[in-house]
């Protein structure tokens, strides 16, 4: 074990020193010049404002604990930190301010508290744990964060944040070993303006963090529940483009855009602006992107507009047209009165004024898109003819013909009717007819059959048309 204190400024020019156990720092300098570095088979501790002046290397096999009050180095602008054990962690009450810091030989490195790395952060094939914490890169030259295979973990509103400046894309290589390694990194291509991005790879199902994957837009048919991503504008406000990194055949190969939950707490489209298959990783791109009001992002599948109610039309006041929706398997329809049916794809429609129904299409994919058709009540009437007078009605109680009406019979309010059965007997008589027969003789239901209707219209007490024909019930 080596400390020192105040008492003892420590210098090495050209050779190394050696510490077993730990290495304590208490009130003093210790200053590594370059040619020279300092291993450390254990701890370093840094307390009472001891600090560290670094112009080359610094090696140490367990935990970095500073204590002192202070960034850990005077040294500007050069040194490396080497952490070189197995698990290790960056630890104790103050945050350290590394210059170049390099994971290396094997564990997990854990960030015990937010880290600031001034230059280079090298990550090697290595996990540096942070928890809920952040790691910060603050220079934002684009080599500054660099891996073969290893990454950066978190929870929460931790991660890997990076200071950018450049046309160009950044590398943010983010994982979790929480439930087996996985590394799916992002790339994030910003402008020349000062900005700052933090990201976190959530090894979770989003809906476990409060973002319910069943809260979702139309025509987005599912989203990933293995994994989703945390992408953070902490600085700045121009468009970037994202890149998000996938492995099709571990994730599943039927992911073919990227949601972003919103405000409005549900899932919406980013969406994806291109897709590429390729190795090792499959990319989609999401292209000048600027909403940051959420940080949540995923994998999902989504489909083009499925759904088709129908061509907008016209009827006549209170005729009966159906209506024919198609594209999926499941249909539900809105508003419910002036139809047969609200789950069905051809419900019967009959309305007094102009109606716009929509409907709610599903497919087997478990994909929901809506489309509307608008069908205009027309109540215009065609001078020089007459009542438009129907042959049937059917009253079932189904709202669909279920009373016999005379269309334009308004424009001719002096009229009388009369109902004769197959015998020629009245079942029905009336003067001024509303509109309001419904297959009845004296409030009972007249059997099914041809009946044989008489219609005549008078103007100043003289008769001046006669319509005549059958009308047939049918149930």
């Amino acid at each position: 074990m080596k400390q020192f204190s105040s008492l003892f400024i420590f210098t090495v020019l050209i050779l190394s020193l050696s510490a077993q156990d730990f290495l304590s720092n208490n009130s003093g300098l210790v200053s590594i010049k370059d040619g020279a570095f300092l291993s450390v088979q254990g701890d370093i501790y840094i307390e009472n404002n001891g600090v560290f002046d670094n112009s080359d290397s610094i090696f140490f096999t367990n935990d970095w604990i500073n204590n002192a009050g202070n960034t850990g180095f005077s040294s500007i602008g050069e040194g490396y930190v080497y952490l070189i054990g197995d698990d290790q962690r960056i630890r104790g009450i103050d945050e350290t301010h590394f210059h170049n810091l390099l994971l290396r030989i094997s564990g997990i490195k854990y960030g015990d508290l937010d880290v600031y790395v001034d230059s280079l952060l090298d990550l090697a094939f290595l996990e540096m744990n942070m928890d809920t914490h952040v790691v910060y890169v603050t220079n934002p030259t684009l080599t500054n964060v660099v891996n073969s295979t290893g990454f950066v973990s978190s929870l929460e509103s931790g991660g890997l944040s990076r200071v950018t400046n450049q046309e160009a894309a950044y590398f943010f290589p983010v994982g979790s070993s929480v439930f087996g390694t996985i590394y799916r990194p992002l790339e994030i291509t910003t402008t020349s303006a000062p900005q700052t991005y933090r990201a976190r790879f959530a090894d979770i199902d989003a809906t476990f963090e409060g973002f319910d994957r069943d809260e979702r837009a139309l025509l987005i048919c599912d989203i990933n529940d293995k994994y989703y991503h945390r992408i953070w504008q902490d600085m700045g406000s121009d468009s970037v483009d994202v890149r998000f990194f996938y492995d099709a055949t571990a994730d599943g190969t039927q992911w073919n855009d990227i949601v972003h939950w919103k405000t409005v707490q549900e899932w919406q489209q980013a969406p994806a602006d291109s897709q590429f298959v390729a190795t090792p990783w499959d990319i989609l791109d999401v292209y000048d992107w600027n909403d940051f009001s959420t940080p949540n992002y995923a994998l999902a599948f989504t489909k083009p507009s499925f759904a088709d109610a129908g061509n907008d039309t016209t009827i006549y006041l209170l005729d009966t047209i159906q209506l024919n929706a198609t594209g999926g398997t499941f249909y539900t329809w809105e508003p419910a009165y002036p139809i047969s049916c609200t789950d069905c794809p051809d419900p019967l429609f009959w309305h007094d004024s102009t109606a716009t129904m929509w409907v709610l299409v599903e497919d087997d994919d478990n994909c929901k898109d809506i489309d509307s058709v608008t069908v205009t009540v027309d109540e215009r009437f065609i001078d020089g003819e007459g009542p438009f007078i129907p042959s049937g009605i059917s009253p079932n109680g189904d709202g669909v013909n279920d009373f016999w009406y005379i269309r334009w019979l308004y424009r001719f309010p002096d009229n009388e009717v009369t109902i004769l059965n197959r015998w020629e007997d009245v079942v029905y008589k009336t003067d001024d007819y509303q509109n309001d027969w419904y297959g009845t003789w004296k409030g009972n239901e007249l059997p099914e059959g041809t009946y044989y209707y008489i219609l005549r219209i008078f103007e100043n007490g003289e008769q001046t048309q006669n319509f005549t024909g059958p009308i047939t019930i049918i149930e």
